[in-house]
């Protein structure tokens, strides 16, 4: 629904709109620009145009950074939390609203209790755990907690959706001889692609931008994530500035496709169990 302003206030409603959108680009103009620069181009003056457009930093954040089996790395965890945490959200979302049993209230509860569980007061115990199965240093250590702390918000934003759904769907399903399963996966998904998009896209921009576990619970270089393969540019006595502003901007890039691609579906799937009926 398209909001329309009187022509004395639209001018106004527009300048604002248009300096947000200035403060929060500007930043990410700023990073490309200097992706180009050399470091003393860069210290001379950060906010002029590079002398030239040389891709001899983004050069050396695949060679000498290593930033291609960082990517890599990144895509494989934050793919897998990705998948996992939305589609057991879905599942547990589901049982929980739409299947009747006596204690779902109080497992909700329980699962809307992670909110008020910071990720930073699990790392300690999620360690000696993990070191006791020894899968630290593996995939797993980062996948698992990235998951369960993703599920608490997941499951907040399709409960409220999959509650504003009629029954009668499911039960004209049911009478054609469509098992629980099929409901789930044939009619209950389908209807709810904007609440399930939203969970993905917020899920993965957690996962991809997380510096916290994989630094803690990933020792080998070679499995190492984007955010934290961003220190290898840092040196004991240098660093090189323009090569780590230009592995940033491959960095974000992924995040910025994302939601630009899917932002429509992420406000819908927001607002989708904000009013029922």
């Amino acid at each position: 629904m398209n909001q329309k302003f009187s022509p004395k206030v639209a001018p106004l409603v527009y300048g604002v709109l248009i300096l947000f959108a200035v403060l929060f680009l500007y930043p990410i103009l700023w990073l490309v620009i200097n992706s180009f620069k050399t470091n003393a181009e860069l210290f001379a003056s950060p906010w002029s145009l590079p002398g030239s457009l040389s891709l001899e930093n983004y050069y050396k954040a695949f060679t000498e950074g290593n930033i291609g089996r960082y990517f890599v790395n990144s895509v494989i965890v934050t793919g897998a939390v990705v998948i996992v945490a939305t589609v057991l959200s879905a599942m547990a979302a589901y049982g929980l609203t739409r299947l009747r049993w006596r204690l779902s209230k109080l497992v909700l509860a329980l699962f809307l209790l992670g909110l008020s569980i910071p990720m930073h007061a699990a790392v300690v115990p999620l360690f000696a755990m993990f070191n006791k199965l020894q899968i630290v240093n593996t995939y797993l250590a980062v996948i698992i907690p990235h998951v369960v702390f993703a599920m608490p918000i997941a499951i907040l934003i399709l409960t409220s959706f999959f509650s504003t759904i009629p029954h009668e769907v499911e039960e004209a399903a049911v009478m054609d001889g469509c098992s629980i399963w099929g409901v789930f996966f044939k009619i209950i998904c389908p209807m709810a692609v904007p609440s399930l998009v939203t969970v993905a896209v917020i899920t993965f921009i957690n996962a991809w931008n997380d510096l916290l576990l994989p630094q803690i619970f990933l020792s080998d270089p070679e499995m190492m994530t984007l955010p934290v393969g961003l220190t290898a540019f840092q040196g004991r006595y240098s660093t090189d500035y323009v090569a780590m502003i230009a592995a940033v901007v491959i960095t974000i890039i992924p995040t910025i496709v994302v939601y630009s691609l899917l932002h429509k579906k992420i406000i819908s799937g927001m607002t989708a169990g904000a009013v029922k009926g």
